[in-house]
């Protein structure tokens, strides 16, 4: 119905509209003899033909706006009158239904492809290794398939600790010291016998305590070089007044002339030790409470140094180590309250713990592979028991061979190369992995992952092949 108002607005508004046209009769053709009255009457007559015209094509044009308008008003009432809308064809529910289910399908399928992986869980192979018999290893600085590679730390320390003295007895000490002599006087060397005499600048008294030859000096572009020599000096009498730092040194037998200046000496190290009259020396009881302080204390706090100090790739074991200490047995005092001097060295051996680990494989498996060697790795090997297979082993920096025993429990574990194994998997069936493991010693079981789960080759991406090993 609106279809049908509609299209008779637009004909109507495409059709023109009607002219009426004026009928004028026919004029009769005029007689010959036409008076000016009827002329005008004619006229007027013709005037009055356009003007009723004219009034017709306004009433037309009049009616042709209202209709316009009629017509505009009626599609301003069907735009706000409510329409009767039409009922969309709907696809059959089944159909519909298996259409979304294709999509998904697919979706699901494709999707599958693009996040497609491989989980693969391996557990590698071990095995428990025991020392019971305390297996001998050599440590040794000469490369050699059968020994281990090993490093010396020795560590000093000097401790002083007070203690009180109550042994007493009298003594007569002379201060020792050293001194260096110098010649500026001659060219030609010039010897000093023993027990010749020197004087400090204060004038008190030494002897030299052996015989040396001062060598005579040399001229280095024009500057006097003078020679020298070291010699050890002892104080002319007993007693604490000698010890000190005297600085300059004259031989007694050149005063007054001009050796006495020109041949000199300088202290090297001071003189000590001097003393005389009752003092307090160590007893018994002292050097046994000293030798249990060096073995704990001082010892033990050699030990947390050292074991700050151990650089990577390297073990140390409890007892691979050797620990001395020195003090004067024959320290004296002139007071029972005596400060001691302790000086202790702690000797350690630093085993390579890749080249402990090789040996101790080697051992454990004779027959074994190169390849499955570097696969092995032995994780515990700090709870191996170490000890020397001389029990009275000396440490000093030029060790060269060290002779040990180790016994207690540890694991082999075998480690497989993964991006080896990786490398061998791109596109290969799923039931061809396990196949591809065993040939390598170094895995006990193996289990395979794959999604989706429908496929049945392992991805050609390197990156979308996971290996974990157990």
């Amino acid at each position: 119905m609106a279809r049908r108002i509609l299209e008779d607005m637009k004909i109507n508004k495409e059709r023109k509209p009607p002219v009426v046209k004026e009928v004028v009769q026919p004029v009769k053709p005029a007689e010959p003899l036409i008076n000016f009255k009827e002329r005008e009457e004619i006229l007027k007559e013709i005037e009055n033909a356009k003007e009723r015209e004219k009034e017709l094509e306004k009433k037309e044009e009049k009616k042709v706006e209202e209709y316009i308008e009629n017509v505009s008003e009626r599609k301003q009432r069907l735009q706000r009158t409510p329409q009767i809308k039409s009922k969309p064809k709907v696809l059959h529910k089944l159909t519909v239904l298996l259409f979304i289910l294709a999509i998904i399908a697919g979706g699901v399928y494709w999707g599958g492809n693009i996040f497609q992986k491989a989980d693969i869980t391996i557990t590698a192979k071990h095995k428990a290794i025991t020392f019971s018999n305390k297996q001998q290893f050599v440590a040794s600085k000469d490369s050699s398939d059968n020994s281990i590679d090993f490093e010396i730390m020795i560590t000093p320390s000097t401790e002083s600790k007070d203690m009180i003295l109550t042994e007493t007895k009298s003594v007569s000490i002379k201060a020792t010291g050293s001194i260096t002599l110098y010649n500026t006087f001659a060219t030609t060397p010039q010897k000093l016998s023993t027990s010749t005499f020197i004087s400090d600048q204060d004038g008190k008294a030494y002897k030299t305590s052996s015989t040396v030859t001062i060598p005579g000096y040399t001229i280095i572009n024009k500057k006097i070089v003078p020679g020298q020599i070291d010699v050890n000096i002892s104080s002319f009498l007993a007693g604490d007044t000698y010890n000190g730092s005297p600085t300059d040194f004259y031989i007694s037998s050149f005063k007054g002339t001009t050796k006495y200046s020109k041949i000199y000496g300088k202290l090297k190290s001071p003189l000590v030790g001097g003393m005389s009259g009752l003092v307090y020396v160590l007893d018994d009881v002292i050097k046994s409470k000293i030798d249990n302080l060096a073995h704990t204390a001082i010892k033990e706090d050699l030990l947390r140094q050292v074991s700050t100090l151990i650089p990577s790739g390297y073990i140390l074991y409890p007892d691979a180590f050797t620990f001395t200490y020195n003090t004067d047995d024959n320290f004296m005092s002139k007071t029972p309250q005596a400060t001691i001097p302790i000086e202790g060295s702690l000797a350690v051996v630093l085993l390579k713990e890749k080249s402990l680990m090789d040996n101790i494989t080697k051992i454990s498996f004779p027959n074994i592979s190169a390849s499955e060697l570097n696969e092995i790795s032995i994780s515990n090997l700090s709870k191996l028991t170490f000890g020397f297979t001389d029990n009275n082993q000396v440490i000093t920096k030029d060790t060269n061979s060290i002779s040990f025993s180790l016994s207690g429990d540890i694991d082999a574990v075998w480690n497989p190369d993964q991006n080896a194994l990786r490398a061998k998997l791109p596109g290969i069936s799923k039931d061809a992995v396990l196949s591809i493991f065993g040939q390598d010693p170094g895995i006990a079981s193996a289990l395979v992952k794959i999604f989706p789960p429908w496929q049945k080759y392992i991805p050609s991406d390197l990156s979308k092949i996971n290996i974990v090993v157990n």
